[in-house]
């Protein structure tokens, strides 16, 4: 017992939050957050340029950074085919940034810290009410240990399916492969420990749907999950209104994507409708949940499906959840927004329930942003790539929607799209308001001291 007070002594005298983004103060949470993740992604970039982490000695620095960013973003764009460059410990390395980009990393961190501690930081409880959107009245201590034993219960039951079925279809190393797919799956990484991602696997239902229900769970969150969970048990209980949201739009999407996709031409080689559906289905919620496998050649994609896709990778998954794009409550707002405007109300509604106006605000700004970087990212890109445009928007907006399908052109990038990309899927993991927020309020105590230097002069 005395260690163990000893240790709370200790970690009472000195200031996490501030270890885990290398030293760096700032009051706004916001920055906090920028400057954390960054930290992770510099911290995976050196472990994957260790000669231990790599098959191939020729791997460039710019491709262990990309694949770092990549990494925890839970995007899964990948410049180098993973399994043949990266040594079982470099996987390993790789899986660590999935989880804790998955997680997010001030969850797992202050999930440590309240174990050891017993106590909440009020610095960390207002990082994570900045990252995650938290319910009413649930204390922060709570909200962690919950979102980390729902992980955890997931990627366990999702190992045990993928074990399995990869031990049934005789793949090597099965619980390695297991373990990284059921963690890759559930972050919404799109990371395969096989060369081809899940292409070889597109007949396989147990593997497709083990994938499905994860990354479903992952992208909805702890928040939606329990929510149905609740319903199911309880037959009066009535689900909360975000939660119906995000089901509608989630079911709206998946729908419709599934059917664009199972009339599209790429599809014309599967004569049997049931495999075509499934696979559509697949490719459908690969995209919307930003989990970024793929079971079809992308890359012969007509331009409407792409544009469609485009859309999909865009709107995202739920804002509780570890996929990214603008989030589906985000795209309601402004739905709800627009026909209240047509409609002439002053109210703005959606499904029969008044929004708030500071919500609206937020999403406006929310997708306005967001259509900004990928526009800025296509205009780069078009300049330093010689891709279509069409390519070009779906692998801009697969990057800052932290997706990770490429109809394959990640791997023949330029150093300076490879960079652009990277920028893209930093801003997408952190999101754009914390971006926005961090570099406006830099920009402004920059202001406010060169007033007083003015002012002292």
């Amino acid at each position: 017992m005395e260690y163990k007070k000893h240790i709370r002594n200790l970690l009472s005298g000195i200031n996490p939050t501030r270890l885990l983004i290398l030293g760096g103060e700032n009051g706004l949470p916001e920055r906090r957050i920028l400057f954390g993740y960054l930290a992770y992604m510099l911290i995976g970039f050196l472990l994957l340029m260790l000669p231990i982490s790599s098959r191939n000695p020729d791997t460039g620095w710019l491709d262990n950074l990309f694949t770092s960013v990549s990494a925890v973003s839970t995007t899964g764009l990948a410049t180098v085919d993973i399994p043949a460059t990266y040594s079982i410990f470099g996987q390993c390395v790789i899986l660590l940034l999935i989880q804790i980009g998955g997680i997010g990393y001030m969850t797992m961190s202050s999930y440590i810290f309240f174990r050891i501690s017993h106590h909440a930081d009020y610095n960390k409880g207002l990082i994570i009410n900045t990252s995650i959107s938290r319910p009413h009245g649930m204390p922060v201590k709570d909200l962690v240990s919950n979102i980390i034993h729902f992980t955890f219960v997931f990627e366990l039951l999702g190992f045990i399916s993928f074990f399995f079925a990869l031990k049934s279809s005789e793949v090597p190393l099965p619980g390695w492969n297991a373990l990284f797919l059921s963690v890759s799956s559930f972050c919404t990484a799109g990371f395969s420990p096989f060369s081809d991602s899940l292409c070889s696997f597109s007949n396989n239902v147990a593997i497709n749907l083990t994938v499905a229900v994860l990354s479903y769970a992952g992208a909805m969150g702890f928040i939606v999950i329990t929510d149905i969970i609740y319903k199911i048990r309880k037959r009066h209980y009535s689900l909360t209104f975000t939660s119906r949201v995000i089901i509608i739009v989630t079911a709206i999407m998946t729908i419709g994507g599934t059917a664009i996709l199972a009339f599209s031409p790429v599809m014309e080689t599967t004569p049997d409708w049931g495999h075509r559906l499934f696979m559509s289905f697949f490719q459908t919620m690969s995209a919307m949940t930003t989990v970024g496998f793929n079971t079809v050649d992308l890359g012969a994609l007509k331009v409407g499906p792409i544009l469609i896709f485009s859309l999909i990778m865009f709107i995202g998954a739920s804002p509780s959840g570890t996929g990214g794009g603008v989030k589906s409550t985000s795209v309601s707002a402004v739905w709800g927004f627009i026909v209240s405007k047509l409609g002439l109300r002053k109210k703005i509604t959606f499904l029969g329930r008044e929004i708030p106006h500071y919500r609206v605000e937020t999403a406006l700004t929310s997708i306005l942003v967001y259509g900004f970087m990928i526009f800025l990212g296509c205009i780069v890109l078009s300049y330093c790539e010689p891709f279509p445009l069409s390519r070009i928007l779906f692998e801009a907006s697969s990057a800052i929607g932290t997706v990770g399908l490429s109809t394959g052109i990640t791997s023949e990038l330029s150093a300076a799209g490879k960079i652009t990309i990277i920028m893209l899927m930093y801003v997408g993991r952190i999101g754009v308001i914390t971006f926005g927020t961090a570099l406006i309020g830099r920009l402004k105590e920059k202001k406010k001291s060169v007033q007083k230097e003015d002012l002292a002069a």
